[in-house]
């Protein structure tokens, strides 16, 4: 039997499906239904593929302004305006300012209590986020070791030439340059005045000191936490050195002269314990999808915060073993901020709605 030429077959298969489509319309009808099936589910596979934005935590955009306008604020009302020597603190709020001065020393005051805390919550928060994050990228805080410390560096080594540009007489502020007959080679007062030689060279970067310090302490923890929330099991001898290592820390700092109360170390390391139980707890809650649990959790987790930085009777006089322990209460702050940001998709609100009470709190429990 002879075969049809291609061209014959062709045409004769083109007339019978329009014949077919003439006829009932269903081969054009269902062609379209399932060219339009196809093509949906080409969208939604695209969708599924393309990388989707995490929404914005707004929250932490109004935690960063806060903080920065408190920052830059306190420090140039120190440079340009040198506080009272009279001021103590409780002055500002017994008796009625008289000066644009005194107003100044308030928002000090009342910036501070504010602006280091959210330094340290808002760095913790920064590492559960982005594609080179601790929560993300599996490369740990390496990166961010890194980027802090060059940071640092450069600041460090602007300050220093700020420094060797002006009088070097820490007397020298703004105020008294023209009573002292300050001179210097571009500038005839200190940016940071009555703090000795070293201190105007550090200066803010005290800070991304401590928080490379902090890094390097806690990059243990911060892996433990993220291994707990993706249902991991906890180390519990990694866990336990942690507890060891920063219970060594405030009995060898807090006993060393100026010595804290022996009671107030012993808070230290109780408090510790429980801080590290709580964040844990919470990371596990997560895993496990237990919203309000991982929220509570976390207020655990803070309060145990405030009582290792609120009860001990620290002397804040100079930068001595009391200080260390002072700030290294900001430590527990950011590992919170980490946890915080870490489970904030299974976490559930709990007292966010009642928050207003906090401040009946504050009225009747702190002092006039």
């Amino acid at each position: 039997q002879r075969r049809p030429a291609p061209a014959a077959a062709a045409m004769r298969t083109s007339t019978e499906l329009s014949a077919h489509s003439v006829d009932d319309g269903r081969i054009n009808s269902r062609g379209g239904r399932i060219n339009s099936l196809v093509s949906v589910e080409l969208e939604d596979k695209a969708e599924d593929e393309a990388p989707r934005r995490s929404p914005r935590l707004h929250h932490l955009d109004w935690l960063r302004s806060c903080m920065i306008f408190f920052a830059v604020f306190c420090h140039v009302w120190q440079t340009l305006h040198f506080p009272p020597q009279h001021a103590a603190d409780d002055v500002v709020y017994t008796s009625e300012p008289t000066t644009s001065a005194a107003y100044y020393l308030r928002w000090v005051q009342l910036g501070r209590l504010v602006c280091i805390p959210l330094l340290f919550f808002v760095s913790g928060a920064a590492l559960a986020l982005g594609p080179y994050s601790a929560a993300s990228s599996g490369r740990g805080i390496g990166p961010t070791f890194l980027k802090v410390g060059v940071l640092t560096l450069a600041g460090l080594a602007l300050n220093g030439l700020i420094f060797l540009a002006g009088p070097r007489d820490e007397r020298c502020s703004l105020e008294m340059a023209e009573k002292l007959h300050c001179k210097g080679p571009l500038m005839d007062f200190l940016i940071a005045p009555n703090a000795g030689s070293l201190f105007p060279i550090l200066y803010q970067f005290w800070y991304t000191l401590f928080l490379l310090l902090f890094l390097a302490e806690d990059a243990p923890l911060y892996r433990e936490l993220l291994s707990l929330s993706t249902g991991g099991e906890p180390s519990l001898p990694r866990l336990l050195l942690r507890w060891l290592a920063a219970s060594a820390l405030y009995v060898l700092a807090g006993l060393a002269p100026p010595a804290l109360h022996l009671q107030d170390v012993l808070l230290l390391v109780a408090a510790e314990a429980a801080f590290l139980g709580c964040v844990c707890g919470s990371a596990r809650a997560a895993a496990a999808g237990a919203g309000p649990a991982v929220r509570l959790w976390q207020y655990g987790a803070a309060a145990a915060a405030v009582l290792q930085f609120g009860v001990p009777r620290f002397q804040i006089t100079t930068f001595d073993t009391n200080l260390v322990l002072y700030y290294h209460a900001f430590r527990q702050l950011m590992t919170l901020g980490f946890v915080v940001t870490l489970t904030r998709a299974s976490a559930a609100p709990v007292a966010s709605r009642a928050w207003p009470l906090v401040l009946f709190g504050l009225i009747l429990l702190c002092p006039s």
